[in-house]
């Protein structure tokens, strides 16, 4: 049986769902017949990117357009071809399979020379782009810099950071976001419609929370709703293959760590174990959660795809009072990276007991404790500190000022030392600090490779005690994927509160003033 999600992929641009940003500006290319020769689609997995890419290379082709039109007709013989996956003019090559150099020149670089066997453009879709070689990369490159006039290349990956920017600057790069829930849930009542089965609102709410954004994910949920089968599908029936949200077991966890309890914390891990909850998806939901207490504490309104209930909500406020930004910031970090080691581990459980040990034995809150259980509420005093290995205050002060500075600090590195003048404020940050140790965390390798020549850390160090009087000595790496997703939002979580503070937005009016602070220029006549 065709999966819902191949059976109703859109065949227009008007049929994609989400990504508007992308949409108009592809369709503004079609009708004035200034397609670029190539494209960089970049995002999380199952938005539709490779769905755009198959939508762009049809339009491109269609025998049937017209000037000043953007839709393919999916009529003519180009379009039903492509359809159907029988296109020698539209080629798709997997990256993750074909990673060496050998395979880009046999099947890029050789099949560029011919011209199209009778499509107007030669189309080539790389998927999981990120996945080529160095070598690899190299010979792509050759032929990205001075490509046929009837190619275009349509590069699509997850993981935009391990493409090489030699490569993302020969393309237009398009960042594919997730959906809202709105959008999905639409598309999902469309296709229950197409299928003739009536289903109960709240079952496409229960979706689109788990979908988490991506559609792919959306419909395959819904095909094991469908799967059900009858004309009419309810709430309950639905709970015995989609389980609804711990989030009374989340919350009873987040107590635990904001009371440090290790023992009962640990406890709890080998409970869930027992009673077969999906850890998985449990440690998934737990950061959702987490990050809805730091917008919740920053009093930004924003939806996310846990729902909270009344109960919960007073919960999670209790919460905050005993916890800070910094700390919750941490939790997600390390709960990101248990995400990433549940899907390996041999003992299922380990991860998740690694991260409550972390936690509960890294130091203690400054307030009293507390547990607010989801059926009555229970203060407990704080822990003997003799009992708990405590965070240096003096290193938590240390880095809250030089985060707090620096701005400051890489503004004054560009006038000491050109070296310097490549670093800002959104490649590279304050990571960590253990005693005077500072370790910087650069979005990428080459950045922090560079960082790393001559005296760079030495001369960033002498300006650091120049603004803020702290001595360290400074190490850099690299940040993983988990690590930069918690570093964004804590700044965009920043940068909301300090509109909502200021009520002034950057817009294009005051980005001068910005570009000006961050590296330290004037204007000149």
């Amino acid at each position: 049986m065709t999966s819902i999600y191949r059976k109703y992929r859109p065949r227009t641009f008007a049929e994609m769902v989400g990504q508007n940003h992308i949409k108009l500006t592809l369709q503004n290319e079609l009708e004035k017949d200034s397609v670029s020769h190539a494209y960089l689609f970049c995002g999380p997995r199952g938005l539709g990117k490779t769905t755009t890419a198959r939508l762009l290379g049809k339009a491109v082709n269609c025998e049937r357009r017209k000037k000043g039109e953007s839709e393919p007709c999916n009529q003519c013989a180009s379009c039903l071809k492509i359809n159907e996956g029988k296109a020698l003019d539209m080629i798709e090559i997997d990256a993750a399979s074909h990673t060496g150099v050998d395979n880009v020149r046999e099947n890029i670089i050789e099949n560029v020379r011919f011209s199209p066997s009778g499509a107007k453009f030669k189309v080539f879709i790389i998927d999981e782009v990120h996945m080529l070689s160095i070598s690899a990369f190299n010979a792509l490159l050759k032929t990205l810099e001075e490509p046929p006039a009837q190619v275009i290349f349509i590069l699509c990956t997850t993981e935009i950071h391990k493409v090489p920017e030699t490569i993302i600057s020969r393309c237009q790069r398009f960042d594919f976001k997730k959906v809202g829930a709105v959008e999905t849930i639409k598309r999902l009542k469309k296709i229950a419609q197409a299928e003739k089965v009536k289903i109960d609102d709240d079952v496409f709410e229960i979706i689109a929370n788990k979908s988490d954004g991506c559609i792919r994910e959306a419909d395959g949920l819904l095909g094991q709703v469908l799967s059900l089968g009858g004309e009419k599908i309810t709430k309950e029936q639905v709970s015995l293959i989609l389980p609804t949200s711990e989030i009374g077991l989340i919350v009873e966890l987040v107590n635990l760590l904001v009371a440090r309890n290790i023992s009962q914390a640990l406890e709890f891990v080998n409970k869930l174990v027992e009673e077969g909850v999906d850890l998985e998806v449990f440690n998934k939901e737990l950061v959702e959660f987490l990050r809805q207490l730091v917008l919740m504490k920053l009093k930004i309104a924003r939806g996310g795809w846990l729902e909270l209930s009344n109960e919960i909500q007073k919960q999670a406020e209790k919460i905050l009072e005993f916890i800070s930004i910094a700390r919750l910031a941490e939790m997600m970090r390390i709960f990101l990276t248990a995400g990433n080691e549940l899907k390996y581990s041999e003992i299922a459980q380990l991860p998740l007991e690694l991260a409550v040990i972390k936690l509960c034995g890294a130091g203690q809150e400054k307030s009293n404790n507390i547990i607010i259980s989801p059926k009555k509420e229970q203060v407990i005093s704080e822990q003997k500190k003799d009992n708990i290995k405590n965070i240096s205050s003096i290193d938590f002060d240390k880095i809250n000022k030089i985060k707090k500075n620096w701005l400051k600090i890489i503004t004054e590195s560009h006038k000491k030392n050109r070296d310097l003048m490549f670093i800002n404020e959104k490649m590279v940050y304050p990571f960590e600090i253990n005693g005077s140790q500072l370790t910087l965390g650069f979005k990428y390798d080459l950045h922090k490779d560079r960082f790393e020549k001559n005296s760079n850390a030495k001369v960033l160090a002498e300006i650091i005690k120049q603004v803020t009087g702290e001595d360290v000595k400074i190490q850099a790496k690299t940040l993983k994927p988990s690590e930069m997703a918690v570093i964004e939002m804590a700044r965009e979580a920043a940068a909301a509160a300090n509109e909502k503070m200021s009520g002034v937005k950057v817009t294009e009016d005051n980005i001068l003033d910005k570009v000006l602070e961050s590296f330290g220029g004037e204007v000149v006549e």
